[in-house]
Formats: C-alpha cells, structure tokens, sequence
C-alpha cells in the first residue's frame, strides 16, 4: 500500500511540475499583447407582464346525465374525497377518460378481493398511491369539482368502463411485462 501511495504521490508532483513548467515556457513575453475591442452592448428588452393563469376547467362530456340527488346521497363523502384527490393528484392533467380511468381502477380493486375493500382502504395501502391524508388540494376551482364528480360516478358505478378490469397503471415510459395490457390514455398505461 505504501508503495503504490509513493509512486501517486511521485506521479502527481511529476505531472504537476510538467504543467507548471509548460506554462512559464509558453508566457515568455514580459508583457502579454491584447487588442483593444470594443464589447457590443446589446438592447435592454421591455419587461414582459404575465396575466394569471387561466383555472383547468374540464367539461364533462355531454353524453352523461348529470347525477342525481338519489345516486350520490349514500356515497360515504370520505370515500369521495380520497378517489378525488388521488384523480387531481395522478391524472390532473389528463383528459377526462385518463381522470375516468384512475379512479376506475380504485373502484376494481375494491371489488377484487387483492386489496381493501374501501376507496380509502385501497389508496392507503402502503406502497400503492401517495400519502392522501397529507395531500390537500385547491378545491376552488373546476380540476376539482371535475374530480369530485368522476369520483361520484365511479362509486356509483355509473358511466362508461373506460379501462375495464384495470387494476394498475403507470406512466406511459415504464412497463409492467408480467401484467396484460388493457389501455393507454394519454400519458398513462392501464393493466390488469
């Protein structure tokens, strides 16, 4: 160990004093020429103003009904809650289907029997989703009301399968090889 400690040691002074004696050799001028050059200055561009953003307002599509009172008045709010937020959390900035398809398969695993048997049972599961309880999202503008209401249907079991029998997605640049394709929506693949 010594040995090979010496011989870096020699090595690095060697390089060290072979790059300092290159330099002196290369600035043998007593005093370096530099010509004059004027520097360009460029203009001083107006400052830009940026309006607010506009809010992310999805319309439902036209072909569902709205819901009524009767559908939505035994949803437990809880349960709503937790699919909303796992919506406007993994598929915010999906197109409605995407939204659709998340929450629908919180819905399939529920009735799996492979994990809880609640919304909040299954988007708690450990290593499944996001900490839902720590995530609190704007719930003054139309991403929310728009997940609100795709997780009202989803428990409901109203409107169209978008994924049928999906119970995993992902973002689309990775797989899951042993799993069996269902979809791709948007950004998200789909599988049972």
């Amino acid at each position: 160990m010594n040995k090979r400690w010496s011989v870096l040691v020699l090595w690095s002074l060697t390089a060290v004093s072979g790059v300092a004696s290159a330099h002196v050799a290369m600035n043998t001028d007593s005093e370096p020429q530099i010509a004059p050059q004027s520097t360009p200055v460029a203009d001083v561009p107006a400052p830009v103003t940026f309006a607010a953003p506009a809010p992310v307002v999805q319309a439902l599509p036209e072909a569902e009904p709205a819901l009524s009172e009767t559908d939505t008045t035994s949803l437990d709010k809880r349960e709503v809650e937790c699919i909303a937020k796992v919506v406007v959390h993994e598929a915010g900035n999906q197109p409605h289907r995407g939204q659709v398809a998340v929450a629908q398969v919180i819905r399939a695993r529920m009735n799996s029997g492979r994990f809880a048997d609640s919304a909040c049972g299954v988007v708690k599961q450990r290593g499944q989703f996001f900490n839902v309880d720590a995530y609190d999202p704007p719930r003054n503008n139309g991403r929310w009301d728009t997940a609100v209401d795709i997780a009202k249907r989803t428990l409901s079991g109203k409107g169209e399968e978008v994924a049928p029998g999906a119970l995993f997605f992902h973002s689309a640049g990775a797989s899951m090889p042993k799993r069996t394709r269902v979809t791709q929506i948007a950004d998200h693949t789909f599988y049972r």
